[in-house]
């Protein structure tokens, strides 16, 4: 079984303007909702890829089911714990032209979360004990105001001897209060670990040694993203591989981390469901990870299968 797990999702509103003009009354062309938040876009992609997860975290108000409403409606199996007080987010994008320049520019207005009562905490600590060996736990994004800042690092110790396989996708201190339960797969951009390490983001012998830094803290995988630089994978095994990025048009760069680290866990237990060895399943995890980290930037959504498909026969060519 596979659990995403989201602190903090949101509705995107999302409205082409025309001639955007700040302090008037500007008219949309068109009015898109997206709903997501890190780990839902995980789960949306695993089931493009045909594999089903649990979404958890917590939602709030009539926006909350709004978007827990619009999930199952898509096929995501949800057990958001519901806050008493408060609205899930709902973030504003305005993309058009602003008037006088005829420029493209987009304005964006992201709200704060709900904040999560120790009693909601504790309903959702208390679902954790329906994970099992071989399980994925998926922790993804920031946390709302309020939130211990070593709540991931809790979540861990809560799961510590079950066997289940937890992966951080999560910045700096938050990553770091992870390594010691040594997760499954930790996600770092190239800014993020230079931030960590102090290094040059640029210095592709320097990410290679702050990836090794953190599996030696405890992280069995380590994948290193790096925009139009490709990525790198340090696996379990001791290897050491990266890759340049895939040549398409860029379109939407939004959910393409949310997207690597989906691909990876399916390339995963695609490599392990047939019986393939640790560095064979690890290639396969990498390939997909890329594949559909590169569909969702090449797309205006997450992830479409038949690009994920094309991108994949590409890699392995």
């Amino acid at each position: 079984m596979i659990y995403t797990v989201t602190f903090n999702p949101a509705i995107d509103c999302v409205m082409k303007v025309e001639d955007l003009a700040l302090g008037s009354v500007n008219r949309a062309l068109t009015q898109e909702f997206y709903y997501g938040g890190k780990g839902v876009n995980v789960s949306y992609v695993l089931s493009h890829l045909g594999r089903t997860s649990t979404a958890w975290g917590f939602v709030a108000g009539w926006t909350g089911e709004a978007l827990e409403a619009a999930l199952r409606e898509d096929g995501i199996a949800t057990e958001f714990v519901h806050l008493p007080q408060g609205n899930t987010r709902v973030n504003m994008k305005l993309k058009g032209t602003a008037a006088g320049s005829g420029e493209d520019v987009e304005t964006a207005v992201n709200a704060g979360g709900a904040p999560i009562d120790d009693d909601s905490l504790k309903r959702f600590f208390r679902q954790l004990e329906d994970v099992g060996k071989g399980d994925f736990v998926i922790l993804s994004g920031g946390i709302p105001k309020g939130t211990p800042d070593d709540i991931y690092a809790r979540i861990m110790e809560k799961l510590g001897g079950r066997g289940s396989n937890v992966v951080v996708d999560a910045t700096e201190d938050i990553l770091m209060q992870s390594l010691p339960f040594q997760p499954f797969l930790v996600k770092p951009n190239d800014e993020e670990l230079a931030d960590i390490t102090g290094c040059d983001p640029l210095d592709e012998s320097a990410l290679e040694d702050g990836a090794r830094m953190l599996q030696s803290k405890g992280a069995r995988n380590v994948l290193v993203s790096r925009g139009g630089l490709g990525s790198m994978l340090l696996d379990e095994t001791g290897r050491l591989q990266s890759a340049p990025v895939i040549k398409g048009t860029l379109v939407n760069s939004v959910g393409a981390g949310d997207s690597t680290v989906a691909g990876f866990v399916e390339g995963y237990l695609r490599g392990v469901e047939a019986g393939a060895d640790g560095v064979a399943v690890y290639d396969e995890a990498y390939k997909l990870a890329q594949a559909c980290g590169s569909a969702t930037a090449f797309s205006p959504g997450l992830a479409p299968i038949g690009l994920v498909n094309e991108l994949l026969e590409r890699l392995e060519s």
